[in-house]
């Protein structure tokens, strides 16, 4: 999973870190994960579509919010 910059936790990003690691040990986050791979596969594996994956990269983008939100802020503190 951490071939994504946007979620690797070994990031010196504090928000790209938490990303990766919700990614690794948050089971809803896992899934969506799972899901908008699956989107993005069947995307480009096709020479034309109208598919975007635009739900299923929000609906990742949510659960990583929902995972990483209480964690974000501490370390500003």
């Amino acid at each position: 999973m951490s071939e994504d910059l946007m979620f690797d936790p070994n990031s010196g990003d504090q928000i790209i870190k938490e990303r990766g690691i919700c990614l690794q040990e948050d089971c809803n986050a896992k899934r969506m994960y799972e899901v908008f791979k699956e989107c993005e596969s069947r995307v480009k594996g096709k020479p034309y579509t109208a598919e975007t994956c635009e739900e299923e990269i929000v609906d990742l983008m949510e659960a990583l919010d929902r995972c990483v939100g209480h964690k974000a802020f501490n370390k500003f503190a």
